[in-house]
């Protein structure tokens, strides 16, 4: 069962005495449609570029079947050719292969490409929180470092109040 984030902020429940909150309630369920609703954007986004790359691998793919009709062509045209015109076939029957391996291969590399950069920017977003969590662990040491500091100045500015009397 799919479970869409309108779902989700539409759901209602049956009241009882001492049941939960009601705002409670909507606001958790809004923010978890907003949390599906983010992610169903983002694994769409991830399934069109799939197909977008499936769609290029399979034009390669029909492409290479092409060179390879027309390798058979070409093997049975140079059967009836003198030994001349059956070399020259079998160089254009190499080039042709040379270059359905290069798309071939560039298809994938650029597939690979891609889920690099998606692993790479899962990294940078982990990194991103690791230092956002540093971050406000130092500004809570510092803040206690202050509070310290000032609690010190107290205890001098007291005693000295206690010297002078």
């Amino acid at each position: 069962m799919k479970i869409l984030p309108m779902d989700i902020q539409r759901q209602t429940f049956a009241r009882r005495m001492r049941g939960f909150d009601v705002e409670e309630v909507r606001t958790y369920l809004t923010i978890v449609a907003e949390e599906v609703a983010a992610l169903q954007g983002e694994r769409d986004s991830l399934a069109q570029e799939v197909q977008t790359l499936r769609s290029m691998v399979e034009d390669h793919r029909q492409r290479e079947n092409i060179l390879k009709n027309t390798l058979l062509t070409a093997q049975r045209v140079s059967e009836e050719i003198k030994e001349n015109a059956r070399r020259q076939a079998e160089n254009v029957v190499k080039e042709a292969e040379l270059q359905a391996d290069k798309l071939l291969e560039l298809a994938q590399r650029r597939a690979y490409d891609v889920e690099k950069a998606i692993i790479d920017l899962r990294s940078y977003q982990t990194s991103l929180r690791t230092d956002v969590r540093a971050f406000i662990t130092r500004i809570g040491q510092l803040l206690d470092m202050q509070e310290e500091a000032e609690g010190q100045d107290n205890v001098r500015i007291l005693k000295r109040r206690e010297e002078a009397q």
